[in-house]
């Protein structure tokens, strides 16, 4: 009599656990159907066509089409709609965004400092010019006969003033049809000397700095691209082609012009150009300088140039604003811009002339620049020691 029982209630066990697994399966269906977003948009970047085009829901352009990870960046991404603007001062500002990041990421006081500042900040895109005492040096728009077709855009840090002279005289020198601008926070720094005067007198020499009243540290790259575009937007609207580049990169000026110019129209139009990184992932090393902590950020990276440099087409300034607003901030400015490129539905092109990890053994060889277009990282005196044997008429390899 006891057999029966026993098997009796086997087949309700049994039941109950296939009950279960159906739940669970048609639970995790929902969510992964709610997840995809818009049936008309497309996992992954259209290299097909140069138009961008910001659809309503992100992140399904942006890969995540599977189960909604719970990690920070890929929450907000599914429900941002747009990033808070306005003064921090401002109730709701820009700030809120990272109060509730320190609020909702449970391990936030486990970040390095520099994450966890970039966090707290990191909506915060609105910083007026930084100009000396003076109120002098502010950098010339574009005049109306005087539209650079390649805009030399170079990163630099305000203590970096060798590296800055070594473009001057070297690839970024004048040149027709360029314009050379360097890219800088404020030079009041924090816990080092004050470089205030310095620059000041820098940029009155030169007029190439466009400076901003925020805080130079790497993490705030991302906000030189943005300010960069713009600017491009009210000062320089009508510029082909944009080189975003470090100031340790050695460009060969004329070598990338004559490619530029030599470009299909449809490839010229959403150009994103440089050295391309299709496998890339987060790292996890706690200690790494590109260390992202697996509560923030899950998922691979997208295609995106090296920010070593890349050439941008000069139209996709207002575009790449407008995606900047609707993609959740990231701390690395070349993975951001990738980013924003995606959401574009544009894909950067890969050229084998772009190299940024270039080994400091070859530098001595001239000859091994015969097909680049541009090398990263360059000492200020390589830098110049090679574009002179370059310059020279009876170099020869």
């Amino acid at each position: 009599m006891r057999c029966p029982k026993c098997l009796l209630c086997l087949s309700a066990l049994l039941t109950l656990l296939g009950l279960k697994v159906y739940i669970e399966w048609t639970s995790e269906s929902r969510l992964s159907k709610a997840y995809q977003g818009p049936q008309d948009t497309r996992p992954g970047p259209t290299p097909a066509s140069p138009e961008p085009t910001l659809p309503a829901n992100l992140s399904a352009r942006l890969g995540h089409t599977g189960p909604l990870p719970s990690a920070y960046w890929n929450q907000q991404q599914w429900r941002l709609g747009s990033l808070p603007g306005g003064d921090s001062a401002e109730a709701g500002g820009c700030q809120a965004w990272g109060a509730a990041a320190a609020a909702e990421i449970p391990d936030f006081k486990s970040y390095p400092k520099s994450l966890r500042r970039f966090l707290l900040s990191a909506a915060c895109r609105s910083f007026p010019p930084w100009r000396p005492g003076s109120g002098s040096g502010q950098v010339a728009s574009c005049s109306g006969t005087d539209v650079p077709y390649l805009l030399l855009a170079v990163k630099s840090e305000p203590g970096r003033f060798a590296e800055r002279q070594a473009v001057r005289e070297t690839w970024g020198g004048p040149a027709p049809g360029v314009r050379l601008l360097f890219l800088l926070g404020s030079p009041e720094g924090e816990g080092g000397p004050d470089l205030s005067s310095l620059v000041a007198w820098e940029n009155h020499r030169y007029s190439d700095l466009l400076l901003w009243d925020f805080l130079d540290v790497p993490f705030n790259r991302t906000l030189k691209d943005l300010l960069l575009l713009a600017w491009l937007g009210e000062h320089c609207p009508g510029v082909s082609f944009v080189l975003q580049a470090s100031d340790d990169a050695f460009v060969r000026t004329p070598a990338l012009l004559e490619h530029l110019r030599g470009l299909p129209p449809s490839w010229a139009q959403g150009l994103y150009l440089g050295e391309v990184f299709t496998q890339a992932k987060p790292l996890r090393k706690p200690r790494g300088p590109f260390y992202v902590p697996q509560s923030f950020f899950k998922g691979h990276y997208p295609a995106y140039a090296s920010g070593g440099g890349y050439v941008i087409a000069g139209r996709l300034a207002p575009w790449l604003l407008q995606a900047a607003a609707r993609v959740a901030p990231f701390p690395f400015d070349d993975v951001y811009t990738g980013l924003c490129f995606r959401a574009l539905g544009l894909a950067p092109r890969d050229h084998k002339g772009f190299r940024t990890a270039w080994p400091a053994d070859q530098t001595a060889d001239p000859c091994t620049f015969r097909d680049l277009l541009l090398v990263q990282p360059l000492s200020p005196q390589n830098s110049i020691r090679l574009w002179k044997q370059l310059q020279d008429p009876q170099f020869q390899c």
